[in-house]
């Protein structure tokens, strides 16, 4: 007998009980898999307006969207489900809904609103949506404008905001600043025929004064 042409079957063998005892060891973290299935919340993302600042209106509307692999059941602001309203019930168990809704009779100042997507595993991401409403424009004093050589112009001034300047142009020639409520500037330019310096802050509101 050949005892030596049986040696690769007798390791095959022996090796046979690892590779099931590897198996079963690795079948607790699968059911683990398996029963964990998906864990990640729903996410919530605005569109329009986004948070920071923006100019108030008598109404506000706030557009955004709430995305789930496992689908949403549940979108609330402040604690009220727009999935139960008839315009959003037929969005329920989507994995990616489109939402609106309106704040009314606004005044400057800041908002926050609780926004919260739930899927339908029960999992929920809590958005806590931040905006500053500002329709005040900015304020604008020029000081002396003096007419310099060489066709150019040189502008004083001070730019002042209730909240954050983020914009001054003279003669379309932007400043560099750091954002802020107010700004002292003296800044030499090209003189140019309907010469102004336009001021703006972080809502959008935008002051303009003509150069004398």
């Amino acid at each position: 007998m050949d005892r030596t042409a049986r040696r690769p079957r007798a390791r095959r063998l022996a090796r046979a009980p690892l590779a099931a005892a590897a198996a079963l060891a690795a079948l607790p973290l699968l059911a683990g898999c398996l029963a964990r299935g998906d864990a990640m919340p729903p996410t919530v993302s605005i569109r329009e307006p986004r948070s920071g600042a923006t100019s108030t209106t008598a109404d506000l509307r706030i557009v955004g969207y709430a995305f789930d692999d496992e689908d949403v059941a549940a979108i609330r602001i402040d604690g009220l489900d727009l999935m139960s309203t008839p315009t959003y019930a037929p969005e329920r168990g989507k994995g990616l809904v489109e939402f609106s809704f309106t704040i009314r009779d606004l005044t400057d100042g800041d908002v926050t609103v609780l926004i919260e997507a739930q899927d339908l595993g029960g999992r929920v991401t809590t958005f806590p949506y931040r905006l500053r409403l500002d329709s005040t424009p900015p304020v604008l004093e020029l000081g002396a404008v003096t007419a310099l050589d060489g066709g150019r112009v040189r502008v004083e001034g001070v730019a002042r905001d209730n909240f954050t300047l983020t914009s001054i142009r003279v003669n379309g020639v932007p400043l560099a600043f750091t954002p802020g409520p107010e700004h002292a500037f003296r800044v030499d330019v090209a003189s140019v025929a309907g010469g102004e310096v336009v001021v703006e802050d972080a809502a959008g509101n935008v002051t303009r004064r003509a150069l004398p």
